[in-house]
C-alpha cells in the first residue's frame, strides 16, 4: 500500500529581535490603545516558518495494475471539496506506481491547504475493479500531551484544549501553540511523536521560563524645554502574582531630575483559557519647564481587556476595550502645558499577516472622551467630551538578501478642540526625526514614513545591524477654539540616513542624521539633528 502522513503546522516563526522603535512621544500615554501600536506588532524581519517534519512515508506494494482510471472512492473520512477536486487530473490515467504515488501526493498537498492539521492518505492494495481506485483517508487528532519539563498551570489548559477537537484543525493547533509562546517570559520547544491510537498523534511539549528581565537605554530626541537627553529603565517580571502574568516597571529622567521625572508600574494577567488579557497601568509624571519656576504633574490610570480573535502563525486579529483618564496639573506634554483632566472609553482592533517576506500591519482606534469622575478641559482650549478615530498600518518587506524597505503611517481625526494628551503628536522617532518630541501637535492630522535598509553579511554577534535611508512627512489641524483662538495647520518633514548596530540580541546602538524639509512654523531655526539612541538588556533569569 502507499501511505502519506502530514502534520500540516508551522513552527514558531524564527526571527531576530526587533529594532527599536520609540512607541508614542508622550511617554505619559504610552499604555493607551490610542498610543501604542497594534497589539499584532510583528517583527522587522522574519525568516521562513519551516513545515514540521513528515510523521511517516510512502511505499506501494505490489506490480503496477495498469487498468485505467475512471474514478477514485474516498473512504474513512469524509474529504474537503478541495482534495476531491485534487484526483480529476488522474482520471483516464493508468494505475502505475507513479501515477499511484503522484496521486497520494496530490491529495496530500490538497489537504495542506485545507483546516485540517492531521491526516493520513493511504491507497491500499486492491482489485481496482472496474477502474476505481480506493484512497482511505484518516484526519487525525492529538491523542495526549506530555511535558517534559517546565508544565505550568496555563500551559497545560492551553494543551487541554488541543486533545477536544477530532478531527484537530489547522487553527486549532496554531492558537494554542502560539499562545503557550505567548505566555510572558516563556520557551516552548514542540516534538511530534506517533500515537498509539489510528490517527492519533502525541505532543510532547518542553517549556524554559524566564522571570526577570532588566533593561536601559538613552535618547536624546527629548522635548528642549525637558532637556533632550533622557534615560530609562525597564523591569520586566514574569508569573510574579499568578501563571501567565507579566509586571512591567518604567523610569525616565533627564540629566537635570528636575525637568522630568516618570515613572509607571504595568501589570497584565491572563483571563480564562482562550488568550483574554486584562492590563492595569498607572503612572506619574512631573515636569519643570527650561529657564522657568513653572512646575506640573500628571497622573494617569487604566484598564484593558484584550481578546485574539484570529492567533495563529501568519494572521492575527486582537480586539481590545478599555478605560483610562489623565489628571494633568500643569504638566507639560510634549511642548504643551495641559490642566486637562480627562476619562476616556476606547475600543480598538489590531490586525497583522506575517509572511515570508513581508509583515502587513494595521489597526484602528475610536475614542470617547466621558464627562465622569470631575473630568475637565483647560479653559478656552478643550473640553473634557470627545470623539476621535486613530488608524495605522505599516508593511516591511525584505527585498533580495540584504534590502528592506519599511513604510508606515498614522491618521488621526476629530472634529472636537481636544485635551494636550489626547491630540496627534509629531517629531520624535517614528515621525518627524528631524525634530524635538512632540514639536507639533494636533487635534487631527497624519504621518507617513518610508525607509530603505540594507543589512551587509556580518557575523552572528553583529546579525541584524543595517545601515538606512528615511523620509517622513505629517500634516496636523488644530482646529478653532473661537472666539479665543483661530485654527491653524502645520507640515512638517525630514529626510536622514543612518547605522543601527546590533551587537548582541541584549545590545544595540543608533546614530542618525536628519534634516528638516518642511519647517513647521515661520521661524524655525533647526536644519540638521544628530539622533543618538542604545539600549542595554541587563539581565536574563
Amino acid at each position: 500500500m502507499l501511505a502519506v502522513w502530514t502534520l500540516a503546522a508551522a513552527a514558531q516563526l524564527d526571527v531576530p529581535p526587533a529594532l527599536p522603535t520609540t512607541r508614542t512621544p508622550l511617554i505619559l500615554d504610552q499604555n493607551r490603545l490610542d498610543r501604542t501600536p497594534d497589539p499584532t506588532e510583528a517583527p522587522r524581519e522574519t525568516k521562513p516558518a519551516p513545515r514540521t517534519a513528515p510523521t511517516g512515508g510512502a511505499r506501494v506494494e505490489g506490480a503496477d495494475a495498469g487498468v485505467q482510471i475512471n474514478s477514485v472512492s474516498f473512504g474513512g473520512a469524509k474529504v474537503p471539496a478541495r482534495v476531491a477536486n485534487a484526483a480529476r487530473p488522474y482520471l483516464g490515467k493508468r494505475a502505475t506506481r507513479e501515477v499511484l504515488g503522484d496521486l497520494a501526493k496530490a491529495l496530500s498537498d490538497a489537504y495542506a491547504d485545507a483546516d485540517i492539521a492531521l491526516y493520513t492518505v493511504i491507497i491500499p492494495d486492491q482489485s481496482f475493479a472496474k477502474g476505481v481506485v480506493v484512497v482511505r483517508v484518516a484526519e487525525g487528532f492529538v491523542e495526549r500531551v506530555v511535558f517534559t519539563g517546565g508544565m505550568t498551570p496555563l500551559m497545560k489548559a492551553y494543551a487541554t484544549q488541543l486533545t477536544r477537537e477530532h478531527p484537530l484543525s489547522k487553527r486549532a493547533l496554531q492558537r494554542y501553540l502560539s499562545l503557550m509562546r505567548d505566555i510572558p517570559g516563556e520557551k516552548v520547544d514542540v516534538q511530534v511523536l506517533r500515537g498509539t491510537k489510528p490517527g492519533g498523534i502525541v505532543l510532547q511539549i518542553k517549556g524554559a521560563r524566564k522571570h526577570t528581565d532588566f533593561s536601559v537605554s538613552y535618547d536624546n530626541r527629548g522635548q528642549d524645554q525637558q532637556g533632550n537627553s533622557q534615560v530609562r529603565a525597564d523591569a520586566h517580571a514574569y508569573s510574579l502574582l499568578r501563571d501567565g502574568d507579566r509586571t512591567d516597571l518604567t523610569g525616565l529622567i533627564t540629566p537635570n531630575v528636575n525637568r522630568l521625572r516618570y515613572i509607571s508600574l504595568a501589570h497584565g494577567t491572563p483571563i480564562g483559557t482562550d488568550g483574554g488579557q486584562l492590563s492595569l497601568s498607572v503612572g506619574y509624571l512631573a515636569t519643570h519647564a527650561k529657564r522657568t519656576d513653572f512646575d506640573g504633574t500628571a497622573k494617569t490610570a487604566g484598564i484593558t481587556y484584550s481578546y485574539p480573535i484570529i492567533r495563529g502563525y501568519t494572521k492575527n486579529l486582537v480586539a481590545s476595550i478599555g478605560v483610562d483618564g489623565i489628571d494633568s496639573d500643569q504638566a507639560i506634554l510634549g511642548a504643551v502645558a495641559s490642566a486637562d483632566h480627562t476619562r476616556a472609553l476606547r475600543g480598538a482592533l489590531g490586525f497583522s499577516i506575517v509572511k515570508t517576506r513581508s509583515v502587513i500591519t494595521a489597526g484602528l482606534t475610536v475614542s470617547r472622551g466621558l464627562d465622569i469622575l470631575s473630568a475637565h478641559g483647560t479653559p478656552f482650549l478643550s473640553e473634557p467630551v470627545f470623539t476621535k478615530v486613530n488608524a495605522r498600518a505599516s508593511y516591511d518587506r525584505q527585498i533580495g538578501k540584504t534590502f528592506v524597505v519599511r513604510t508606515k503611517g498614522q491618521l488621526q481625526y476629530s472634529k472636537d478642540p481636544l485635551p494636550a494628551g489626547e491630540r496627534i503628536v509629531i517629531g520624535g522617532a517614528d515621525y518627524g526625526r528631524a525634530f524635538d518630541q512632540a514639536v507639533v501637535s494636533g487635534d487631527r492630522g497624519y504621518a507617513v514614513l518610508g525607509e530603505l535598509a540594507f543589512r551587509p553579511k556580518l557575523g552572528a554577534k553583529l546579525q541584524g545591524s543595517e545601515l538606512y535611508g528615511f523620509t517622513d512627512h505629517a500634516k496636523v489641524r488644530f482646529v478653532d477654539r473661537l472666539p479665543y483662538y483661530r485654527g491653524a495647520n502645520f507640515d512638517v518633514g525630514s529626510a536622514g540616513g543612518g547605522v543601527r548596530i546590533a551587537f548582541t540580541p541584549r545590545a544595540w546602538l543608533e546614530l542618525e542624521g536628519a534634516r528638516v524639509i518642511d519647517k513647521p512654523y515661520p521661524g524655525y531655526q533647526g536644519k540638521w539633528r544628530f539622533n543618538v539612541s542604545w539600549r542595554l538588556q541587563l539581565k536574563k533569569s
